[in-house]
């Protein structure tokens, strides 16, 4: 039986992945017809994640004093704002300010979310919460990425404008932010935990070799992903001219096996332990990342990318529980502002670097660099983790 306040807080996962894949489907391609270029995107994406590394480690050591439900409602709100912003005021300076409020918002949620589960469920039904967490809001993602493919045609149906336009891209990202602002209003039903005082880092003098490992992985992937994933939709409409429809259809395909994987994954942890599970199914996604960056073809280029993306984050969930269970309860926040701090300043650097090597190299130079940064924190995890549970 799932408790009331861990039903609430998935409700509003569903709902609030289920309303951001409209805008993470569109966002970049709604940039690019108003006649931005992919470095300026790149800038917009490094800038969120570098307020997420500079608001996440203090929101960390803080939490507990501010509040779980406080700062989820505060950050949601803040992630609402920097999702309207650039469609109603597409101009540098409210794109950047959007970028920074998103940023703060999104540090938030992320800092408490894996804490908050982690209090919420005990045991095995903790690591089935996790799973359970992340397939639904995956598959959520994955209807919101379907219905958000048909969109811009509909409302340029509707409305007389483009299909493939910047208006009928700012009008999906607007219905995305209305449903978002729903996502909300589950967590008005969730009990405040009592406050406690907020943590010093002396804590963390008995975890330093675990938080160093664990910054250093996060910050290999950060920077191997955001070289790329940032980018994903841009990738396949500039290679293979992806129509609206079908960029929706892969997102959607990509999210349900993602979804499915997380789902099941407690039952190969259960079977195989969390950290086998983890290795071996980031591992085995490294081929699939030259299948999607150089077949010239765009069934078997969508076909690596759905492979690689899904063994990839099959695992998410299993890492997770392991960070929250290897620190006492005290320092879960912090262990998850450590983690956040790193994946976000590893994505924001690659992020940056990919914008300006796209304008000048295209795609090209990007997925080798992504599978070397990949493999060595692969291995780290498997020297660091692997007598965890």
């Amino acid at each position: 039986m799932i408790p009331k306040d861990a039903r609430l807080f998935l409700v509003s996962s569903v709902l609030g992945s289920f309303a951001a894949s409209f805008n993470g489907l569109y966002f970049n391609l709604y940039l690019k017809d108003l006649g931005y270029a992919q470095d300026w995107i790149g800038l917009l994406t490094a800038i969120s994640s570098l307020v997420v590394v500079g608001t996440a480690l203090p929101l960390g050591v803080s939490a507990g004093a501010l509040g779980y439900k406080r700062l989820l409602l505060w950050g949601m709100g803040l992630q609402a704002a920097g999702m309207a912003l650039p469609a109603v005021l597409p101009v540098p300076r409210w794109l950047v300010t959007a970028a920074v409020v998103g940023g703060v918002g999104g540090a938030m949620g992320a800092v408490v979310g894996g804490p908050l589960l982690a209090e919420l469920a005990e045991g095995q039904s903790r690591t089935q919460l996790f799973g359970l967490q992340a397939g639904l809001s995956v598959l959520a993602s994955t209807a919101g990425s379907a219905l958000a493919g048909v969109l811009p045609a509909l409302y340029a149906s509707w409305w007389g404008l483009p299909p493939q336009g910047a208006q009928a891209y700012r009008a999906v990202i607007l219905t995305g932010f209305l449903l978002y602002l729903g996502s909300v209003i589950p967590l008005w039903g969730l009990r405040s935990a009592k406050s406690s005082p907020a943590v010093s880092l002396r804590k963390f003098r008995g975890y330093q070799r675990f938080a160093w490992n664990l910054a250093l992985i996060n910050g290999l992937i950060g920077i191997g992903a955001g070289l790329i994933i940032p980018f994903v939709n841009l990738f396949f409409r500039l290679r293979f001219a992806l129509p609206d429809h079908l960029l929706g259809l892969v997102f959607a395909l990509n999210s349900l096996l993602i979804g499915v994987g997380n789902i099941v994954s407690p039952l190969l942890a259960r079977r195989f332990g969390r950290i086998p599970v983890v290795v071996a199914c980031q591992a085995l996604s490294l081929p699939f990342f030259f299948v999607w960056g150089y077949v010239p073809v765009a069934s078997l280029a969508i076909l690596g990318y759905l492979l690689r993306t899904s063994l990839m984050n099959l695992a998410g969930p299993m890492f997770s529980v392991t960070v929250m269970e290897t620190v006492p309860a005290e320092l879960r926040s912090s262990a998850s502002a450590v983690n956040i701090v790193f994946w976000q300043g590893g994505w924001a650097l690659g992020a940056l670097v990919s914008g300006f090597v796209q304008v000048r190299w295209g795609f090209a130079p990007l997925f080798p660099c992504t599978v070397v940064l990949y493999a060595i924190a692969i291995v780290i995890t498997w020297r660091a983790f692997r007598g965890s549970a």
